[in-house]
């Protein structure tokens, strides 16, 4: 039997040996074929852990490692949706974010940051373009820090509804980046100052992020609402 089936059935059979419905006969029944399996094929608890953790991952459409206001949009994203984030390369399509979580939460943070990075792009776009008698360096400059207000109003809104990452699900997550990624490097973004003219560039992005919208369905069911509209 494959590994990946072998531990999807094992993962089920753990959950229904956890479950509150189960009766004593069912959770000792599990729990025996949960573990002949594991000893079957070789495998670690971590491996069953890890296995619980859904993924789906987004392309940055770039071949140079993402730039802070990508991660910042990324981590503002999987916060929404009690998700991880991390980045990582692919030669055959370049940079990708991977948002980690349980059911249906990494589909909902991926969802919402390709749409939050279509609308970011588009403002960031029509700011620069209005920043004239400007050399190249400065346009670019203000461009993030445009975005940076931008991703500053957003994450505002989104700590008003996103909640905690429970322990089970921060453990879980762990396991498979200890399982998948043990290499992982963790690095630590610093905000761009701003000074002088530029901070107009950063007030001008937070007063557009504050027009966007972000809902997060209470039973996270649904699609996120995500779209241009007034103030809240």
């Amino acid at each position: 039997m494959d590994k990946q089936k072998v531990l999807s059935k094992v993962a089920k059979l753990m959950a229904l040996a956890n479950s509150q419905g189960a009766s004593p006969n069912e959770v000792e029944t599990a729990l025996r074929q949960a573990r002949n399996l594991m000893k079957q094929y070789n495998l670690e608890s971590i491996e069953v852990t890890a296995h619980t953790v859904d993924e789906v991952s987004v392309t940055t459409n770039t071949r140079r490692a993402p730039q802070n206001w990508l991660h910042s949009l990324a981590s503002t994203c999987a916060t929404a949706f009690d998700c991880t984030h991390l980045a990582y390369f692919n030669i055959a399509g370049g940079w990708s974010f991977k948002f980690l979580g349980k059911g249906i939460s990494p589909e909902l943070a991926a969802y919402a940051y390709s749409t939050l990075h279509h609308q970011l792009v588009a403002a960031r776009r029509e700011h620069v373009a209005q920043q004239k008698r400007c050399k190249l360096k400065t346009k670019r400059r203000r461009g993030q820090l445009f975005a940076e207000g931008w991703l500053n109003a957003i994450s505002y809104k989104v700590a008003q509804f996103a909640g905690s990452m429970d322990e089970s699900t921060q453990g879980d997550i762990k396991a498979y980046i200890e399982v998948h990624h043990p290499n992982l490097k963790k690095f630590t973004i610093e905000p761009l100052e701003a000074k002088g003219h530029d901070t107009g560039s950063m007030i001008a992005g937070w007063d557009q992020g504050k027009k966007a919208n972000l809902h997060r369905g209470v039973d996270q069911q649904r699609q996120p609402l995500l779209g241009l509209g007034g103030s809240q």
